[in-house]
């Protein structure tokens, strides 16, 4: 009896017993918060751990660390756009995936921007293709569209100076010389036979007084004198005009007679009357004709189509020494010369 009083006046025992209880309480609590964060923390995606890390805090965090109810709202809110973000993201790829299994590896022909942690980078995934036949008949339209509008400037040019203004010209000097042209055509000279009679020889002579009359003749000297300066892109672009299937369909392509091309070729190398005209003009003009008559000989050559056999190789070689000696003051003196010891080389 006197044991059992001793046990029930024990201090510390009944003190230990009253600490038991709320301490172990206290533990569980702690205990179950930490599996929770724990829980959470590693089951999430590693990026959204970042975003939390570096300034975004969880709800379970506000309760732990004092916040307020304002402020756990505002962190609340912050939590939710940064998963809306990562979720517009994942969508946005997926469907950049589908899109590119589904193009079936077509950028093997073109350049495919894709989002990198540095930057967009351009990745190329293979060669360019070669140019389609489609494509090049494009550049050689464009390329005749070209020619035909240095040319149109050059006569819309021409309508504003004075001095054809005095010729009082019934039509634009486009039209006016289109005309011209297409009338020289229709009556070439005589090339063969030349010197069988007098009257041809003379003939010749005249022939572009002639066919296209004084006015004429005196206005095309005008141009020659004023406009000496863009004679040879003029030339250039005409030549390439009327001598290139694919430019047809151009005013200055249209209907234009190779054969009679040939005779006028033939005419400035091979006839008295031709040279006459040629050495009756300057140094300059006379050169730039004759490289273009070689050209358009050759042509008739390439074509099996030079009926007079005229033989190019003397003209050549006189024009070869007359543009070293004098052509300096010729633009494209040095592509007239590449060509020239082309066909010397062609023509041995």
């Amino acid at each position: 009896m006197a044991l059992s009083n001793k046990k029930n006046s024990d201090p510390s025992s009944s003190k230990r017993s009253s600490n038991f209880l709320p301490a172990a309480i206290i533990f569980f609590v702690f205990a179950t918060i930490g599996g929770i964060l724990y829980y959470f923390n590693s089951g999430s995606d590693p990026s959204i751990t970042g975003g939390l890390e570096s300034g975004t805090v969880t709800e379970s965090d506000t309760s732990v660390s004092g916040k307020t109810p304002d402020q756990a709202e505002k962190t609340a809110a912050s939590t939710n756009n940064l998963f809306d973000t990562i979720t517009t993201q994942a969508i946005e790829t997926d469907a950049t995936e589908k899109q590119i299994s589904d193009t079936g590896g077509m950028q093997s022909q073109e350049e495919t921007n894709l989002p990198s942690a540095s930057g967009p980078e351009t990745i190329r995934a293979g060669t360019a293709p070669l140019p389609s036949s489609e494509s090049i008949d494009r550049q050689v339209v464009s390329q005749c569209e070209k020619e035909t509008t240095s040319i149109r400037q050059f006569y819309q040019h021409l309508d504003r100076q004075e001095y054809i203004k005095g010729y009082r010209l019934t039509s634009s000097s486009e039209d006016h010389f289109i005309a011209l042209i297409h009338k020289l055509l229709d009556n070439p000279p005589q090339v063969t036979r030349e010197t069988d009679d007098l009257y041809t020889i003379l003939k010749n002579t005249a022939h572009f007084f002639r066919i296209s009359g004084k006015d004429n003749i005196l206005m095309l000297k005008g141009i020659l004198n004023s406009e000496r300066g863009r004679l040879e892109e003029l030339l250039a672009d005409y030549y390439f005009l009327v001598t290139s299937p694919d430019c047809t369909n151009t005013p200055y392509g249209k209907n234009i007679d190779q054969d009679s091309l040939y005779e006028y070729g033939c005419f400035f190398l091979n006839t008295m009357g031709g040279r006459l005209y040629l050495f009756r003009r300057d140094s300059r003009s006379r050169m730039v004709v004759t490289y273009y008559a070689i050209l358009l000989i050759n042509q008739a050559n390439e074509q099996n189509n030079n009926r007079h056999g005229i033989d190019l190789k003397p003209a050549i070689n006189m024009l070869i020494v007359e543009m070293e000696g004098g052509g300096s003051t010729l633009q494209g003196q040095e592509s007239y010369l590449d060509m020239l010891y082309e066909l010397k080389e062609q023509y041995q």
